[in-house]
């Protein structure tokens, strides 16, 4: 997934996706095995364009887009994953920003989190697998170009 998507689903999916200061919100109903995944760029924006890379838009989203399949609100729960931070690459942490963003929407809908791996240098490379509301995280110090963009990449070998 890249930033900016926003995918639910109730049929079983792995789905997958790389963050630097990236933050996904993983999100599951395991009674209804609906479930949905965000990759999220910055915290917030008042404006309309890019709405879907901004966790004040893209978290809502996904809860109402889940509720749409049938999802039950008392049952959701919620992985934070992402937003590391490198003084190499800026000298603002949004990373940090956008994971605080995320937790307060969630707070706000009352959806508890159940795993939050945020922060730190590392980048970090995801799994999701919503049948099973698992999440499976392998950290890197240094992302490649193939780990976002695969096949698509420049020179992949």
């Amino acid at each position: 997934m890249e930033p900016g998507s926003i995918f639910t689903c109730w049929e079983p999916y792995r789905l997958a996706t790389v963050l630097g200061s990236c933050v996904s919100v993983c999100l599951s109903d395991p009674v209804s095995k609906i479930s949905g995944m965000n990759n999220i760029a910055l915290p917030k924006q008042k404006g309309k364009e890019g709405l879907t890379r901004f966790a004040n838009y893209s978290i809502p989203q996904l809860i109402e887009m889940m509720f749409e399949l049938g999802a039950n609100k008392k049952n959701i729960e919620a992985h934070i994953i992402g937003g590391s931070y490198s003084k190499k690459y800026s000298t603002r942490d949004i990373g940090k920003e956008t994971v605080k963003e995320a937790r307060k929407i969630l707070k706000k809908y009352k959806i508890p989190v159940v795993n939050d791996d945020t922060g730190g240098e590392f980048g970090r490379k995801i799994m999701f697998d919503t049948d099973k509301g698992e999440v499976i995280v392998y950290k890197s110090r240094d992302l490649r170009e193939k780990d976002w963009y695969g096949y698509k990449s420049i020179d992949y070998r």
